[in-house]
């Protein structure tokens, strides 16, 4: 195992982080920048473009740029519902009942888009650091469930990366608070992002990171509160010129970008405009938009969405068992943690100081960081205690769900229940395994059901059914049952009906590998080519300097050379080698006439 890196895999924007001498170092991306936009572009030849060049594309081409696709990772069709309504591009359900996006004619699953963006990660990484890199450890909200872990390893997996932990984002954030502040403390960490929101209360004391509850809302971010000022635009448009604009997918992305502007111009300004001519058009003429939006207007469109974080605040520090007086410091993480409001809301619940020392955008990944050094080994002296976001149990009779490892256990776990039969006589036992915390069982997520076969007749009730759960250190799923009395057996572990499967998964990553190489190849053709545009350039200058001293034997030699160059560039092929060989042979002919004649 080589060097493992830290990525933050974010809705809106994606970050990426390692330890140079166990400090933290963020990765800067091609464009120079340490953020890369969470954006996959594609071209009507069906390019690709991941990240900053992708998202510039997004008002003249919305259909085929897809944004915010953690929203979508490891659902299924009818969970995602809300999110539709948030992109411009189609997205559509697949054979399974999972997501797919449609672009370009092609359907992709999450997993697939999310692998582009980690892969743009990957070798914007391999190029700063001048290394290959094979092992990553990725975040993601600590309320994902095991469907969207899953999803999420599937993703790195297709992007050739092997993941060696999934890690909870609030989590990492306080193994950054700890690597950095090496103190005693019970911390808040309010993680709001532009998809999710997470709370956890982490006890940080003798390099020793313990999540003691976390809770969260994996339907509420930055996109949400987008979303709020881009309908209060389409009603005003509306009500002054009686036009629906919700059917113009480039007029709904340009009204997505501007609302995205405002959100962030009034963090810091008391009001912004909101100026976007040309909208559309009627036979009176073209239609705008010009509006003023007042930071207590904005804040009062949001308010009910910034309260669902607090109810969250409150709901684990209840699970938790601590009151507010309790919490030394909140540390902020995300983009959306950045508007005032929400600092207001938080200070005046928790009545403890706001940590601004991190910056939210990067102190997710700068744990994910930390928690690769201590895979590494290179930070002995740092542990880390997690919790199961999610209860985990079973189907029982009467539709009920049965708990059987609780919503803030520590992991990796494993516990067991014994369960029988329901009918006399019967030879089988379902298990459906669910993951949440409704009473009633159809409420929870499914993660996926097998059957024990092969119990020994008997009166209903009599049979003896052992079911183990485990968690593991990832936060991923295996369930397996035992007949007590025969001894038979059936395990599973778990992956998301609604998802890819490891088969799929393993085509995919080799798929991704022969486009990267072929992007490769590609690329040192260009770079051949253009060598051999100045070879020939150079070799033709120093032919018409030195014309009259060379013997006409030699300058047919040359022109031949240069006939052979100039026809290799017009020529139709992708071949590095022939390019190569060109090159090489044109190089000779340069060096023998510069020797000769000096530059």
């Amino acid at each position: 195992m080589g060097r493992i890196i830290g990525i933050d895999l974010g809705t809106s924007n994606s970050v990426v982080s390692c330890l140079e001498n166990n400090e933290p170092k963020v990765i800067v991306n091609e464009e120079g920048s340490r953020l890369t936009p969470s954006v996959v572009g594609f071209s009507k030849k069906n390019e690709r473009f991941v990240g900053e060049i992708a998202k510039r594309q997004m008002v003249i081409n919305p259909e085929n740029t897809v944004h915010s696709i953690k929203r979508f990772m490891g659902k299924r069709f009818d969970e995602a519902t809300e999110a539709t309504r948030m992109v411009n591009y189609t997205v559509v359900p697949t054979e399974r009942g999972g997501v797919g996006v449609k672009v370009n004619g092609g359907v992709y699953s999450p997993q697939e888009i999310a692998a582009m963006i980690l892969s743009r990660l990957r070798k914007s990484t391999e190029e700063m650091l001048g290394e290959k890199v094979t092992d990553a450890v990725i975040t993601v909200p600590a309320y994902f469930s095991d469907n969207q872990r899953q999803a999420t390893k599937d993703a790195g997996s297709i992007a050739g990366l092997n993941v060696v932990r999934i890690i909870n984002e609030p989590t990492a954030a306080a193994l950054a608070y700890l690597l950095a502040k090496r103190r005693s403390a019970t911390i808040g960490v309010y993680d709001f992002g532009g998809g999710t929101f997470d709370i956890s209360i982490v006890e940080v004391a003798d390099n020793v990171a313990e999540v003691k509850a976390t809770s969260g809302n994996t339907r509420l971010g930055g996109d949400d509160i987008d979303q709020r000022i881009i309908d209060w635009l389409l009603a005003e448009f509306q009500a002054e010129y009686g036009i629906d604009l919700t059917h113009d997918k480039m007029v709904m992305q340009r009204l997505k970008d501007a609302a995205e502007r405002a959100k962030m111009e009034l963090s810091s300004a008391l009001q912004t405009e909101i100026h976007l001519p040309f909208l559309t058009a009627d036979e009176s003429g073209p239609k705008h938009i010009h509006k003023t939006l007042h930071r207590p207007h904005f804040e009062a469109m949001i308010e009910d969405l910034l309260f669902k974080t607090i109810v969250e605040c409150r709901k684990v520090l209840s699970e938790a068992r601590l009151s507010p007086s309790d919490i030394d410091e909140v540390v902020l993480v995300g983009g959306s943690a950045r508007i005032p409001r929400v600092q207001e809301m938080v200070k005046e619940l928790f009545s403890r100081p706001i940590n601004k020392s991190f910056n939210p955008d990067e102190v997710v990944a700068i744990g994910a960081a930390v928690q690769a050094g201590m895979l590494e080994g290179n930070l002995p002296d740092i542990q880390l205690l997690d919790v199961t976001s999610l209860s985990l149990g079973l189907e029982i009779e009467g539709g009920q769900f049965a708990r059987v490892i609780p919503k803030n256990t520590v992991i990796p776990c494993r516990r067991k229940k014994v369960v029988s039969t329901i009918t006399d006589q019967q030879r089988s036992v379902k298990i459906n395994v669910l993951q949440g915390e409704a009473e009633i069982a159809q409420d929870n997520i499914s993660l996926g059901e097998f059957e024990l076969t092969g119990i020994a007749p008997a009166p209903r009730g009599v049979p003896r059914i052992e079911i183990t759960f485990s968690i593991d250190v990832d936060g991923v799923v295996n369930v397996r049952a035992r007949d007590r009395n025969t001894g038979q057996s059936q395990g599973i572990v778990i992956r998301s009906f609604a998802g890819l499967t490891q088969k799929e998964v393993s085509a995919l990553r080799e798929e991704q590998r022969q486009r990267e190489e072929e992007a490769s190849t590609n690329r040192e053709v260009r770079r051949l080519r253009n060598a051999l545009e100045r070879q020939i350039f150079d070799l033709e200058k120093l032919l018409h300097q030195h014309r009259d001293e060379l013997q006409k034997s030699d300058v047919s030699e040359i022109e031949k050379a240069l006939q052979r160059g100039r026809m290799a560039l017009i020529k139709s092929t992708d071949r590095v080698a022939y390019f190569r060989e060109i090159h090489d042979y044109m190089y000779e002919f340069y060096m023998s006439l510069a020797t000769r004649f000096g530059p």
